[in-house]
């Protein structure tokens, strides 16, 4: 809940549980004189078997909607990415293009040092929750940090591969998949992780590699493959122990980029 935004999320095979839900929370509002505008209320449904029910508060009916905006990002009733991806690579586009025009001129370490700060943490805002599964969003992304590496080298200017190292920047896939063992790290490290339940540990695995091998998760549909627990297993699993067993988020983002520079 916050100061002006209410969610409500049910799994129920009943839409009747759904409805009492509403009513006790809109029962609720009018008691602490909170009114919730139902005008503004949007039903988002997930499932290809949802039965889709109408649902109302106070006689209005709530509209129906296929993506909606959740604490800035774009959840689609297909749970697919692609809307997300163009928005933050447009809103990304535009810093950057302020910034070329202000700092055309700037060297190689300034440039760099802007696009981490300002633009890079637009593409990558919540991505444990979120991942490009088509080649198009991978690209999309990508030519943001492209065009972002020309800034400084003007008209002649190095490969994109031998920018990157000059820059000292990994591919943007590179800090996905860094990201998502970061944040398996602090699911595990953290005794109070609200995901920590996300990531079963596989306990006849533990005679080999380091103590929170990932348990397979059997999945259905390609959905539930990207799923943050999902495409972390293999990477996750390689690690070795001195990786995985770091004493601080700090010590682990040091070690892992270390065992990758020797991969």
């Amino acid at each position: 809940m916050y100061a002006d935004d209410l969610k409500i999320y049910n799994i129920c095979s009943n839409y009747e549980v759904l409805t009492k839900d509403i009513a006790t929370i809109y029962n609720w509002s009018l008691k602490w004189l909170l009114p919730i505008n139902a005008d503004k209320c949007n039903i988002l449904y997930l499932g290809s078997d949802n039965p889709k029910q109408t649902y109302y508060i106070n006689g209005t009916e709530l509209t129906k909607c296929v993506s909606l905006s959740d604490m800035g990002v774009i959840v689609t009733s297909t749970l697919t990415w692609s809307e997300h991806i163009t928005k933050v690579v447009k809103k990304a586009n535009k810093i950057l293009y302020l910034l070329g025009k202000t700092f055309a001129k700037a060297d190689v370490n300034t440039v760099t040092k802007l696009y981490k700060t300002y633009v890079r943490p637009i593409l990558e805002y919540a991505n444990c929750v979120w991942v490009p599964t088509l080649q198009r969003d991978i690209n999309l992304l990508e030519s943001v940090q492209r065009r972002a590496t020309r800034i400084p080298y003007g008209q002649v200017r190095p490969s994109y591969p031998d920018r990157l190292n000059l820059m000292k920047l990994p591919s943007l896939a590179d800090r996905r998949v860094r990201g998502d063992m970061l944040t398996t790290f602090q699911a595990f490290t953290n005794i109070s992780s609200p995901i920590r339940h996300l990531f079963p540990v596989n306990i006849d695995g533990r005679t080999r590699g380091h103590r929170f091998k990932l348990e397979k998760d059997n999945f259905r549909t390609s959905i539930r493959q990207t799923f943050v627990t999902n495409r972390v297993f293999t990477e996750w699993n390689a690690l070795p122990p001195e990786v995985v067993e770091s004493a601080s988020v700090p010590r682990f983002k040091v070690n892992y980029d270390t065992f990758r520079n020797r991969r």
